[in-house]
């Protein structure tokens, strides 16, 4: 039950991270050409990481990124020498993880489904 609980409740902060950063991704200031390449890109992304590993791998990975979620916003803005805040990056890696883990276990669930085993791990 527990763990159902902290499952269900990853989740929904995911979602509500993502809903954030996807807000901030609409609103961006970016061609809608540059817009629906890197959306492509993330989908792409996720349906390869879906394809090449397990549920349980996308799971772990997907908990393992969340937790360093401020640490890659940090990055970002020492790598691009943002003037933007902490929780602008924080929201917009958010987005982009969200994408490409929600991309990633939809995939996944459908190979399942299709008795498609990962192309890498079995776990």
């Amino acid at each position: 039950m527990f763990e159902f609980l902290f499952r269900f409740g990853i989740v929904v902060a995911g979602a509500v991270l993502w809903l954030t950063g996807l807000h901030l991704f609409i609103g961006a200031e970016l061609p809608r050409r540059r817009k629906v390449g890197w959306s492509a890109c993330l989908v792409v992304t996720g349906a390869l990481i879906g394809l090449l590993l397990s549920r349980a791998q996308v799971w772990d990975k997907f908990l393992i990124l969340l937790a360093l979620l401020p640490l890659l916003a940090a990055a970002d803005i020492f790598l691009l020498r943002s003037r933007r805040r902490l929780s602008f990056w924080i929201r917009a890696c958010g987005f982009e993880l969200g994408t490409v883990f929600g991309v990633a276990g939809i995939t996944r669930f459908l190979c399942d489904t299709a008795r498609l085993s990962a192309l890498l791990g079995t776990r």
